[in-house]
This record gives C-alpha cells, structure tokens and sequence, in this order.
C-alpha cells in the first residue's frame, strides 16, 4: 500500500511540474507573438504623397509609425526617369523623398545618423549609431524590438562622418538589408553597382565602390577608425573584385556576414565624395 501511495503522490507532483512548464510555455509564445504583433515588418519602400509628412515635431508613436510603414515619401511621376545604381545620379522625386525622411527621423530619434540607399537593390534604409555594435543588431530606429535589426555606423566611428575610414553594419538577409550584396558577387552585378548615396541632415554623399571583399569577422579592417591608405589597401588585399576608382579623404564598406567560412564577412567598400548642393545629385534633364 505505501508503495502505490508514494507512486501515486509522485505522479502527482510530475503531473503538477508538467503542467507548470507547460502554462510557462503558453505566456511565453503568447508574449511573443503580441510582441510581434505589435511591431510589423519594416518598410521604407512604399510611396504616398508628401502631404502625409507632418509639419510639427512628430510623436514618438506616429514616426515609429511613419518609419515603419514608409508613409515618409514623394509621389513619383510616372514618366520620370529613375536612375540605376551604375549611374552616379538620382532622380528629383527620391532625392526629395529621402530628405523628407532624414528631416523627420533626425528630429525624433537621437541616434538617427543618415539614410542609405543604393538604386536596383534593396538597400534604403535608415543609418544609426549606438553605443556599441550590439544595440541595433536586434532594434529598430525607434529602440523598439525588431529582430531584423536596423543599419548602423560602428560606434567608434564619428557620426558626422568626418572620420576617414567609416563602417555600416547591416544584416545579410534573404530581403532588405545588406542581403544583396551577396548578390554583387559576380563581375556583372558588381559592374552594374557602382553607386549609392548617403543622406545626413547637413550634406549628401555619393559613394562610389571599388571592391568587395570576403574578410574574418577579427580582421584588421575592423579596426576603425585607423589610417585611409592603409586601410583601403587592406581592402583590395582582400578583394574578390575591385575597380579603379579616384581616391577621396574619406572611404566607407558596408559590412554584413558571409558563407563562406565560420565568421566570414563581406565588405562592400567605396570612396565618399560630399555634394555641394542637392542639386549636384539630379539626372540632367535632357
């Protein structure tokens, strides 16, 4: 008889600690799937009309809403020509869509650097800088949750990009991000991607590449900021493909993971040029 107590009073306590684990399992997925819920998948790639965009200072709800969903946008005229990333121009509709959006960003959110964008590729997105290089591997601009992460400068670098040697992390993601850099891997994309831009609230910079290299995740690249010279040499050291391009007094690479060994990671590196005004970065109406 004791013995089928004792048996009893232990299947008992099993039955309790299961279904302890179990309700614990239950909030846990329940907690994660509101979290979810409650912060969509980003994108800044739609288009409305500029009237959307708020004269007054935005509220933190509304602009994470607003970086969110892209509701930060220009109505593109249908027959207007839109530049390709072997072009070193852009058309007058994304350029004032993109300082529309760097406008409203920069008066919301303290870490909101500038936004990148590259034509022919997924790469619009907006550029921030913590206090580390962990942050925003897992944070959207707003400082929210967001598993995709947020493209951000290396917290050594200066912000103003008045440093020489300048990196942009971003994830290697199947859409968005620095995915499709993986892409440029072959000499007719990375011939048909020379060019993107960088819009900050003071200046716009083209950004020219000239090589994309496969690196480990220590290499001395990562260092930053260190001297120009030696740093772009290391560049092409390591480049799988590379370009003659004229050298400038600042250099940026976008960094982001690669398959091709344990903590491989690829850097898609090119020269800054400052515009001189917004104008200088207009296709000439012919």
């Amino acid at each position: 008889m004791k013995v089928r107590e004792m048996l009893r009073s232990t299947r008992g306590w099993i039955a309790v600690i299961l279904l302890a684990i179990l309700t614990c399992c239950l909030i846990w997925r329940s907690c994660t799937a509101k979290e979810q819920d409650e912060l969509p998948p980003l994108n800044y790639s739609e288009s409305t009309s500029p009237a959307t965009i708020s004269t007054s200072a935005p509220t933190t709800s509304s602009m994470s809403s607003a970086a969110e969903n892209g509701s930060i946008a220009a109505t593109r005229p249908a027959d207007e020509y839109q530049p390709s990333a072997s072009e070193p121009w852009l058309s007058r509709s994304k350029a004032e869509e993109i300082t529309a959006k760097v406008q409203e960003l920069h008066s919301s959110f303290p870490d909101f650097i500038g936004w990148l964008y590259m034509a022919d590729s997924d790469i619009d997105h907006p550029v921030v800088q913590g206090t580390d290089n962990e942050y925003y591997l897992s944070h959207a601009v707003n400082g929210s949750y967001y598993r995709s992460g947020t493209l951000f400068l290396d917290w050594r670098c200066s912000r103003d990009l008045s440093d020489g040697t300048n990196i942009i992390f971003g994830h290697n993601m199947q859409n968005g991000m620095f995915g499709d850099i993986r892409s440029f891997r072959n000499d007719e994309a990375f011939d048909s991607h020379r060019y993107a831009w960088f819009f900050t609230p003071d200046k716009v910079y083209l950004i020219e590449f000239f090589a994309l290299s496969i690196v480990i995740g220590y290499d001395i690249v990562y260092d930053v900021p260190c001297d120009l010279n030696e740093w772009h040499d290391r560049l092409l050291e390591m480049a799988e493909f590379q370009r003659d391009v004229t050298m400038t007094d600042k250099l940026a690479a976008f960094s982001t993971c690669a398959s091709d060994y344990d903590n491989a990671r690829a850097l898609f590196a090119g020269v800054l040029t400052a515009q001189e005004s917004i104008e200088d970065c207009i296709y000439p109406e012919r």
